[in-house]
């Protein structure tokens, strides 16, 4: 299967650049959050962040724990790849592994998008939404990835269950 080797490159090509960006967040998060003299302005989904006070750096670790989590669902997708190489295709534990990269997807989103909501509420005394049409930073296609890759689970559930029965008739 070409495709999943394709597939399975691209993921590796981000995992590796991903690690890289976040072994340097980690190593300037603390000196950005404890430290007053770091002013440095922060953009998160093309809205500016000025960190002047604690609320917004804040909003900044909150938003960085959202990244965190979907790297993590890309980490259990490289893992749900190799699998598929492996040619362990139905068994419980792509099924947990689809319902959790779904339930890491839908909560980044969540997070982020939530704590920027409240970031724009708070500090410019603005309130609303944002629908990102044809962008995949979307919350809603955010959102509905993560539901498809649960569904995607129970889709999986299902078709292990028929294989054991089927191996149990013959």
């Amino acid at each position: 299967m070409r495709q999943l080797n394709i597939l399975k490159a691209i993921l590796d090509f981000f995992w590796f650049f991903s690690i890289l960006g976040a072994i340097g967040l980690v190593v300037f998060l603390p000196f950005y959050l404890f430290e007053s003299v770091i002013d440095i302005p922060i953009k998160i989904k093309g809205q500016e962040i000025a960190t002047n006070n604690l609320f917004s750096k804040i909003i900044v670790f909150v938003n960085v724990v959202g990244g965190f989590l979907f790297l993590y669902s890309i980490y259990l997708l490289r893992k749900v790849v190799g699998l598929f190489q492996k040619r362990e295709i139905f068994n419980d534990q792509i099924v947990h592994l689809f319902n959790r990269i779904g339930q890491l997807v839908i909560a980044s989103s969540l997070t982020s998008n939530i704590s920027l909501f409240i970031y724009k509420f708070v500090e410019k005394d603005q309130a609303g939404l944002s629908i990102d049409l044809g962008s995949y930073d979307s919350f809603l296609i955010s959102i509905s990835l993560g539901l498809f890759f649960i569904v995607i689970g129970a889709v999986f559930k299902i078709a292990t269950r028929m294989k054991e029965e089927n191996e149990l008739t013959i």
